[in-house]
């Protein structure tokens, strides 16, 4: 990923201005600029979870077009306060308080009025201009909703209704023929969902995102065949298996057993099924358009295809930065998982160009904006795979060794870090810190930024945290018995630092 610009800088401080109440906008921003801010304020919003509330203080100052309540429960004040913006983009997470303001007529507040809300809270403009709608939950809605919501906005080209629930009130064939311009289309997760009939509708359809889902009968496949523009296919599934023998999910097998043929199709994500390389290059003999293949935590983890391009163990970077596009964090950590492990059967076998690429792919989960749990585990499963330690101890230290302290530590020290794993996370820092100091030997030194670092994160977390004191000696006190004379005297002209150190040697 691209080191942020200037301008996501500037977003950002804004957006942080904005949530301390340290920033006075008196004057119009572009639209560019303004959905930039509303990202970056939501971004802030970890904890309290009501930053939305600003965009009613600020509507007069920002341009937005693109507004994502997916994190957030959202009230009837701010649906209302939509009628402020003119959208071209809209999600919604969970709906439940807007249960009591808008009722079904027949049903109560069992399920929700959504025409009545989009028809109160969508201006003119953003009727006509409102291109992609995301409805991701389970909530229950009026019946007959679809048939509704396609006249109030007429120009919808993409929606995602993933976890939702069909039935006898809200049936596949129906949504279809309301939304027969979509673009894309998200049903993963669904309930209910038996078979694609009706899908043929799509006629333009080019992106078809079908996760989880397991049909019933592989002839309910058939109908992908008459989508002549799909381009994008998404059958991935949230099952991860050390033993793919034991699922059945496995849709490439099941459209191969239909005879399903999409000519224009460009890109397949089949990551976390139970598929085999035989199956991927008979489908890939199926599709001659097909170009781009993610298969990760799949079989064919470690597979190559002839003239594909493959997103699994053999592409980590580009396998990394499609997962953090496509807000996959869970994945990321089993596929982790599965590199570390492979790289822990194979430790001796394996060539620096290989364990850099297995660091390098740690450090781009660290850098980038991955939750923090993400973050922790695979930093987890990276010390259990022993790979830190083994490049320490067979070679000189690498030059982003203290990249990974600082990383991680930035990670930790996050100032709503949660209480409930806080303790797992500093023991976690620190046995980073001691597999550091524990993988010096004779004629192989600290490097001084490392060491720096080392003693710096080290008095930090025993300050902070004083029960880990004996932990934090037994590093200072390796640390230094492997420091050369030029480090030492470097040290000694260092009088804060040299404080510290022997403070925390006597007090061992």
């Amino acid at each position: 990923m691209p080191f942020p610009t200037l301008s996501e800088f500037a977003a950002k401080s804004v957006a942080q201005g904005i949530v301390n109440e340290t920033i006075s906008l008196d004057f119009c921003l572009d639209t560019k600029c303004s959905n930039a801010i509303v990202r970056e304020l939501f971004n802030e919003d970890e904890v309290c979870g009501q930053n939305y509330r600003k965009l009613e203080e600020y509507k007069n100052q920002l341009s937005v077009t693109k507004i994502d309540f997916r994190t957030y429960d959202v009230d009837t004040e701010a649906v209302l306060n939509l009628a402020n913006f003119n959208l071209v983009s809209l999600d919604f997470g969970e709906m439940w308080f807007l249960e009591m303001d808008f009722p079904d007529p027949e049903y109560g507040d069992e399920f929700l009025d959504i025409v009545t809300m989009f028809d109160r809270s969508m201006n003119n403009y953003s009727r006509r201009s409102l291109i992609h709608l995301g409805m991701a939950s389970d909530q229950g809605y009026i019946k007959g909703w679809e048939k509704e919501v396609c006249k109030i906005l007429p120009n919808l080209q993409s929606i995602d209704i993933s976890c939702h629930t069909f039935d006898d009130r809200f049936q596949f064939p129906s949504f279809c023929a309301s939304f027969p311009n979509l673009r894309v289309l998200d049903i993963s997760y669904v309930k209910g969902l038996s078979s694609l009939h009706g899908i043929k509708k799509l006629e333009n359809l080019q992106n078809l995102l079908l996760c989880h889902e397991d049909l019933d009968n592989i002839n309910e496949y058939k109908e992908l065949s008459e989508l002549k523009t799909l381009k994008h296919l998404d059958v991935s599934s949230n099952h991860f298996s050390d033993n793919w023998s034991e699922t059945g999910t496995n849709p490439i097998r099941d459209m191969l057993a239909a005879g399903v043929r999409m000519e224009a199709l460009e890109f397949l994500d089949c990551s976390t099924t139970a598929v085999t390389e035989h199956e991927l290059e008979e489908f890939v003999k199926n599709h001659s358009s097909l170009q781009t293949i993610a298969a990760i935590c799949t079989p064919c983890n470690q597979s190559t295809i002839s003239g594909m391009k493959m997103l699994n163990m053999f592409s980590m970077s580009e396998s990394l930065e499609y997962l953090l596009r496509t807000d996959r964090n869970t994945l990321v950590c089993h596929f982790m998982k599965d590199v570390f492990e492979t790289v822990k059967a194979n430790l001796t076998h394996l060539d620096d160009f290989d364990l850099c690429r297995v660091k390098n792919a740690l450090l781009f989960v660290l850098r980038e904006p991955f939750d923090r749990e993400t973050k922790v585990t695979t930093l987890a499963r990276y010390l259990g795979s022993e790979l830190f330690q083994h490049q320490l101890s067979t070679s000189r230290f690498p030059t982003d060794t203290a990249d990974i302290i600082e990383m991680f530590y930035n990670v930790f020290n996050k100032r709503d870090i949660y209480t409930s794993w806080q303790d797992e996370t500093v023991e976690l820092m620190l046995g980073l810190l001691e597999a550091t100091v524990n993988s010096v030997s004779p004629g192989l030194l600290i490097p001084d930024r490392v060491l720096h670092i080392v003693f710096e994160k080290t008095f930090a977390l025993v300050n902070q945290f004083p029960q880990y004191q004996t932990k934090g000696n037994e590093i200072v006190r390796q640390a230094v018995k492997w420091m050369s004379s030029e480090q030492i005297q470097k040290m000694s002209g260092n009088s804060e630092l040299e404080r510290k150190v022997q403070e925390m040697i006597n007090s061992a």
